[in-house]
């Protein structure tokens, strides 16, 4: 019994933490994007790719969250649960990373404004904290499936 309330905590904290940084990432990124439109409307499609960018560490969150409810059984030893939870964890705290990720989204539609040649260089800028969301799912899957 302990090992399915270790792994339903772990299941909340991948999907619930990485939910709450996407949705910020995405809002300060958005009110960015208006601020821009409201001078040039040719940049709302570039704005909207910009604002969508920190929805990635939701998406890893929701396949880790979905790994482990998928494994989770009411007889579930405590071990099992403590790795569940420790996934749940690893993905939580790293999905986290598009709040950080917003001021360099935000600089970059502002960039983008000015000088559009500049727009995949900061999409590029933009997706280098996605690699901190990529590892925490990576070690997430490896302790689920492990």
């Amino acid at each position: 019994m302990e090992g399915f309330i270790f792994a339903t905590i772990g299941a909340g904290l991948a999907v619930g933490l990485p939910a709450l940084g996407s949705a910020i990432g995405s809002g300060i990124a958005g009110a960015s994007a208006s601020g821009v439109i409201a001078e040039k409307k040719e940049m709302f499609v570039t704005g909207l790719i910009f604002e969508a960018l920190p929805q990635t560490a939701v998406i890893f969150g929701f396949v880790i969250a979905v790994m482990i409810v998928g494994g989770i059984k009411e007889d579930l030893s405590l071990l099992a649960g403590i790795k569940m939870l420790g996934a749940g964890i690893a993905m939580g705290i790293a999905g986290l990373t598009p709040v950080a990720q917003a001021s360099v989204l935000a600089a970059g539609i502002g960039s983008t404004a000015r000088a559009p040649a500049t727009k995949v260089n900061n999409i590029v800028y933009a997706a280098i904290p996605d690699l901190s969301v990529i590892m925490g799912f990576v070690v997430a899957f490896l302790l689920i499936s492990g």
